[in-house]
């Protein structure tokens, strides 16, 4: 766990990329394993200065980053997404449309589903938001539930997600080579302006695609009935959370 109950600093994270990256660290401890993945669902609009120097350590030992574009609506770089050999992260809607909460501008890499709480596009009675898990510890003792959520949170782990089957099927994959993908356009569907362009980035990422883009077959994926499902709590009686 990196910050508290309200809030930590960007030393904080830097600390936790350090260690989640095998690198020396306050801490003074390493994992037994580094991460090959790092989901930074968080960002400012003001990079510290240390920020990049700590980010390209973590690439330079082979961890791939992805971060989130942020959720203010406007071409603004937003950090760490905007650092150089970060994967930034924007949102669509279920039509693949940029939800309107999501930061745009050359910077962004890709885009990913973010949710969107102002539409029902699929017609299902639902919000189209994402479901996620939460720990909870405002009584005082850890809770563990599902809530429905919309932004560029939610977009970064599905690319971190997508980034882990690929290293499940490529092990090596470097995060050189992991944009070096990317930008051929061999992992995404584009979705815009041909190429890349302001809004999308490299596209909507395609988890078929990249799977077999590190040479994983076919990366053939099953779609799930939602009615069989069963996350043993009432995900009816949950409420959206803005």
């Amino acid at each position: 766990r990196v910050c508290g109950k309200t809030d930590c600093s960007s030393y904080d994270i830097e600390q936790a990329v350090r260690f989640a990256a095998g690198l020396a660290n306050d801490s003074g401890t390493v994992p037994a394993r580094r991460a090959d993945v790092i989901n930074v669902s968080l960002g400012g609009t003001t990079p510290s200065p240390t920020e990049q120097s700590v980010y390209s350590q973590a690439l330079a030992a082979g961890v791939i980053i992805v971060a989130a574009a942020g959720n203010e609506g406007l071409n603004e770089p937003n950090y760490p997404a905007a650092l150089n050999g970060v994967i930034a992260v924007g949102a669509v809607d279920f039509n693949k449309a940029r939800a309107p909460y999501s930061n745009f501008g050359s910077w962004v890499t890709l885009v990913a589903p973010g949710g969107n709480l102002a539409q029902d596009a699929n017609g299902d009675g639902q919000k189209d938001v994402v479901l996620s898990t939460v720990t909870k510890d405002t009584g005082g003792t850890l809770t563990y539930d599902y809530e429905l959520w919309q932004g560029t949170s939610m977009a970064t782990p599905h690319m971190a997600g997508v980034l882990a089957l690929m290293k499940a099927v490529a092990p090596s994959l470097t995060p050189t080579t992991a944009m070096n993908l990317l930008t051929s356009g061999a992992l995404t569907d584009d979705l815009g302006a041909a190429g890349k362009d302001d809004q999308f980035g490299y596209g909507l990422i395609n988890a078929s695609k990249a799977v077999a883009a590190v040479g994983g077959g076919s990366g053939t994926f099953r779609t799930l009935n939602s009615s069989l499902l069963n996350f043993g709590v009432n995900v009816g009686a949950m409420v959206p959370v803005p």
